[in-house]
């Protein structure tokens, strides 16, 4: 089940003109009219993005830059860093968002990015994707062991639990694992869904 936190997330990264905004405050921080200038989208426009990013919280504030034509200009820098992940199965389908666990770079680290060379950091950058698709790959494999056991576990609640309410339980259960989630999201007493859960799944 995706939370609100997770729809407002996906709300702002679907946009194309949203992520060429953030692709551009990756490379370098920056405010609306120069953002404006780079993607070819007037400010009035890149202002309704910004605003819709920040409270996304995928942007934040930088500061002020001062302009020669008046108000101070806000400075954007991108924040909210995380991997987006989306599994849509035969028999089931799961949305997460998981954290990347950016730490500052030590002044070592960063001298030593410094001195290598562009190509040595690319091959690095190849070898690191090389890594993830190899593990995608194993994820997949593992993920086709979950469709099966989810079919299975459908089928058991679609054939021998007759009450709708119950099944609904069942089926936020499975799909979340924790029964104060399903108890928030349905409204439903927690006693009354670890009852349910208890029942069918001892």
């Amino acid at each position: 089940m995706i939370d609100d936190d997770l729809e407002a997330f996906i709300s702002a990264i679907e946009n194309s003109t949203r992520r060429e905004i953030l692709r551009s405050l990756i490379i370098d921080q920056s405010y609306a009219l120069q953002i404006s200038r780079i993607i070819g989208v007037s400010q009035q426009a890149i202002n309704k993005q910004l605003d819709l990013l920040e409270k996304a919280n995928l942007i934040s504030s930088a500061g002020y830059a001062p302009s020669n034509l008046g108000a101070r200009r806000k400075i954007y820098r991108p924040t909210g860093f995380s991997t987006l992940v989306a599994d849509y199965s035969r028999n089931f389908i799961t949305v997460k968002r998981y954290e990347i666990p950016l730490e500052p770079n030590s002044m070592e680290e960063r001298e030593n990015i410094h001195i290598e060379k562009p190509s040595e950091l690319l091959k690095k950058i190849g070898d690191v994707d090389h890594q993830i698709d190899e593990l995608m790959r194993d994820r997949n494999k593992l993920i086709a062991i979950k469709d099966h056991l989810m079919g299975k576990i459908n089928s058991y609640i679609s054939t021998m639990v007759p009450d709708p309410t119950s099944r609904l339980v069942l089926i936020y259960y499975v799909d979340s694992m924790d029964p104060e989630y399903v108890s928030r999201k349905l409204n439903l007493p927690l006693n009354l869904v670890m009852q349910i859960v208890e029942t069918y799944f001892r």
